[in-house]
């Protein structure tokens, strides 16, 4: 069996942000080694290593894995963006809430820093000497 060292091709960067292909070759980084050449402002050359070997069929189907994980890449790269304001939104209310700034640790309207006898009363027990 004919066993293939690489696969080239070529991405439309007009479709796909360098940001999504760099995720996506990151979540196949396990199986392939990946070399990445812009050829133009709107063209950049993809190559795929296996790290074991590989028939030329498993190597376009890594192809088409990469190309699917490009376009989850893409769309999650797209609602995040969109989104933005809304998480940004989300945490500032958070970490307003958790201010310490607000908090007043002086005063405690619950009484809970009194000791048990102050708040109730109770009288201590003298200790018995030894003699």
């Amino acid at each position: 069996m004919e066993k293939t060292k690489k696969l080239a091709f070529t991405l439309n960067l007009d479709n796909y942000t360098l940001e999504g292909v760099y995720q996506a070759a990151y979540s196949m980084l396990d199986k392939l080694y990946f070399y990445f050449d812009k050829i133009s402002a709107k063209k950049l050359l993809v190559e795929m290593t296996p790290k074991g070997e590989c028939a030329p069929q498993a190597l376009e189907k890594f192809k088409g894995e990469f190309l699917n994980e490009l376009l989850n890449s893409e769309l999650r790269l797209t609602i995040a963006a969109r989104t933005r304001k809304i998480r940004e939104a989300l945490i500032a209310q958070a970490l307003i809430g958790a201010s310490t700034e607000q908090a007043d640790y002086i005063e405690d309207p619950l009484g809970i820093a009194l000791p048990w006898e102050e708040k109730y009363g109770g009288e201590k027990k003298a200790k018995k000497s030894k003699r």
